[in-house]
């Protein structure tokens, strides 16, 4: 920071563990690093991206997801502002389980009480690796899904997001694949592992099996 590499505005102040890029994640860290800087450093970095989803509610047996909650990023934030994120997404911090990231990430930024964050179910990885002009961005993100009742909604609380909407998954499908640019590009990974996962793509779409490799890339 102080020699001008790293703006000052873009410090979370907040750690993150360092591991060893060939590591898993349950591994001892080697070292705690500001969280901005571990781009700087091309070390991987971990998070956890939370999908929101509810049933047709004229099916109610049928466990297929019906629509998806919709985080739109508040305006206000240093990434990305006004793109499409997950309902609830964060960065790793140091000392803390994948899963108790997830529910506070939930209870912080949609406001869903103990009971339905209690619903919420690991479901796998996404990871990517990509270069930038400060480095190398490795990045390795939990999944989780959590199934919401009918008649309850995420709200905003904590200013991370600009406002919730309800998007069915025929529009989801429709707005990854003709308006990418309106996402946040790690979360369009994660929405798109979330509908191959619940068969909402079918195996026979052009470039199936190359998009499932490359949500894993990461290593």
């Amino acid at each position: 920071v102080a020699d001008g590499v790293i703006n000052s505005r873009t410090l979370r102040h907040e750690l993150q563990d360092v591991r060893a890029a060939d590591s898993d994640f349950g591994s001892p860290p080697l070292l705690r690093i500001e969280r901005a800087a571990v781009v700087y450093f091309g070390v991987p970095s971990y998070g956890v991206h939370v999908n929101g989803y509810v049933r047709d509610p004229k099916r109610p047996d049928d466990p297929t997801p019906h629509a998806v909650w919709v985080g739109v990023r508040a305006m206000c934030k240093a990434t990305y502002p006004g793109l499409y994120d997950q309902m609830a997404a964060g960065g790793q911090p140091s000392g803390m389980s994948l899963l108790l990231n997830a529910q506070k990430e939930v209870g912080e930024e949609a406001s869903l009480p103990p009971d339905a964050v209690a619903r919420m179910r690991p479901t796998g990885a996404v990871s990517y690796r990509y270069a930038t002009r400060k480095g190398l961005s490795t990045k390795r993100l939990a999944t989780f899904d959590l199934e919401l009742p009918s008649g309850l909604s995420p709200l905003c609380s904590d200013g991370e997001v600009e406002h919730f909407e309800l998007v069915q998954v025929d529009e989801l499908l429709h707005s990854l694949r003709t308006r990418l640019a309106a996402w946040k590009p790690n979360s369009a990974l994660v929405a798109v592992d979330f509908a191959v996962r619940h068969g909402l793509v079918s195996p026979d779409e052009p470039g199936y099996f190359e998009i499932v490799r490359m949500l894993r890339a990461g290593g």
